[in-house]
């Protein structure tokens, strides 16, 4: 049986021939989705043999498959963007090779039966994350007055020896601010990261440096251990979908 809207085709168990054909065809531009009882082999840097059963195996036209079964997240199998796939039918047997060119890995698929497949076109839509660190400091660059009024940011990203300071400001002193963003509760592990940033700083630009832990909360003993450094929180909320930084007082 065979079903077709304007932008999918779904077959109802197909013959392995059938199959074949379809992969071969609409590997490079469909999303292909098999229910199928199979047995896989896997072999590169290590080898591994998965016992015949049913399971879903997706195919992309990036080159992506994926093997699930029915549980967990992770596939059980899988070859990255960038793999050869190629379908045929031996014996009474459907052949699904995917092939990484390097480091050299195969995965053989070997099926004697296809429940269902699926070949759906999906689409590339635009994925925006809200609430990320990205988007605090996107906001906080566009209205630095959010941390206090007279700052001026200066450098996203700056590369030190300790890793990337998340922005570098300037305050209405002269001052050089360093900021660290967390998007939930800050815990020790920002504060030491932000006072390794500071110190650095300190030996570039000497004394006249701050640095700043802006995160919606910080623990008890984070904020303790800022005032032992002389370090400074601003709290400050991730924005919503809607793209609204909250403030509150700390």
């Amino acid at each position: 049986m065979s079903t077709a809207g304007e932008d999918y085709v779904l077959l109802e168990e197909p013959s392995l021939t059938q199959v074949a054909n379809f992969i071969n065809a609409f590997k490079k531009t469909r999303v292909l989705v098999l229910y199928l009882n199979c047995e896989v082999l896997y072999k590169g840097r290590a080898s591994s043999k998965l016992s015949p059963g049913d399971r879903l195996l997706i195919t992309k036209p990036d080159g992506s498959l994926l093997i699930h079964e029915k549980t967990k997240r992770e596939p059980v199998n899988w070859q990255p963007p960038g793999c050869i796939l190629h379908a045929q039918v031996k014996g009474n047997m459907l052949v699904i090779r995917s092939i990484r060119l390097r480091p050299r890995e195969e995965i053989l698929v070997l099926s004697p039966h296809v429940h269902v497949l699926l070949a759906a076109p999906c689409t590339q839509g635009e994925f925006r994350l809200w609430g990320s660190e990205g988007e605090m400091i996107e906001l906080v660059m566009k209205n630095p007055s959010l941390i206090e009024p007279g700052l001026k940011p200066l450098k996203r990203e700056h590369l030190t020896p300790h890793g990337k300071i998340d922005l570098l400001c300037e305050d209405s002193k002269g001052n050089i601010v360093v900021l660290e963003f967390k998007r939930s509760t800050a815990q020790l592990s920002g504060v030491s990261q932000l006072k390794r940033y500071v110190d650095y700083m300190k030996k570039v630009y000497g004394d006249k440096c701050r640095g700043i832990l802006v995160a919606p909360n910080i623990t008890s003993s984070a904020k303790s251990l800022l005032a032992e450094y002389g370090l400074e929180y601003r709290r400050l909320s991730p924005p919503s979908r809607t793209g609204i930084l909250k403030r509150t007082t700390p």
